[in-house]
């Protein structure tokens, strides 16, 4: 605690793109977003090519619950979602659909010594009307929960968690309204296209700048030489 009290925070640097809060949870969406390999420009994104080190491009959804209070009593929970679930949500809120499901779940990890791997659970959902038909306020649902669960492996490759093997441990939800639920994942989406435009064009412009800098120094020495033999000239 004396060490966070003595930090500068107003020199960290952080990479959160937007964020809502209350005052008893928040919702922050965070910049993890990689480039693709050089052997894959065209990805834009890294998609876990073994030339990208297994990485992939990502958007953090980190959440608190601190209605219990702060410090040890936080309840923290992430999630990652890439950038196309990410333009598929704001598409969702851009078109002002009426009712929205997406979730997701993923397990992942070495086990732990009981067989158990890291499970991530997501679900954002809107409901535009409650169990008794009333319009709601705040249409918007995002919960994410964070546990542990049995790896199995299916047919492609991939893995899933066990039935009835899962165990949550941490889990926040949030209700939001359609204004900060679109307006946490517009600036999602617009720091998204800023980031494929600047990689998809990169090559590019790498390209023209070497070019530039061979011609000028075309030019300069040509400048050199001609300097040099009026020198010679003038000497003889």
């Amino acid at each position: 605690m004396e060490q966070n009290e003595k930090k500068d925070w107003s020199k960290e640097e952080s990479w959160q793109i937007a964020i809502y809060k209350t005052d008893k949870a928040l919702l922050e969406l965070c910049d993890n977003l990689k480039p693709a390999s050089n052997l894959f420009p065209a990805h834009i994104h890294a998609a876990g090519e073994k030339a990208e080190a297994g990485e992939r491009s990502l958007i953090r959804l980190n959440m608190l619950d601190y209605s219990k209070g702060k410090g040890d009593n936080t309840v923290s929970v992430y999630a990652n979602i890439n950038p196309e679930e990410v333009k598929y949500i704001y598409s969702a809120l851009f078109s002002h659909l009426v009712e929205f499901d997406f979730s997701q779940e993923k397990i992942f990890g070495e086990p732990d010594s009981n067989g158990y791997s890291i499970v991530q659970k997501m679900q954002i959902n809107r409901y535009e009307t409650d169990s008794q038909g009333k319009k709601r306020n705040y249409p918007w649902i995002v919960e994410i929960q964070n546990g542990r669960g049995i790896a199995v492996r299916n047919s492609n490759g991939g893995k899933y968690c066990k039935k009835d093997s899962y165990i949550c441990d941490r889990k926040v939800r949030l209700f939001l309204n359609d204004k900060d639920m679109f307006s946490l994942f517009a600036k999602a989406e617009a720091y998204i296209r800023v980031f494929e435009q600047e990689f998809a064009f990169r090559r590019n412009r790498i390209g023209n700048f070497n070019s530039l800098y061979l011609m000028l120094k075309k030019e300069i020495q040509d400048v050199v030489d001609l300097l040099s033999q009026d020198r010679d000239s003038k000497a003889a």
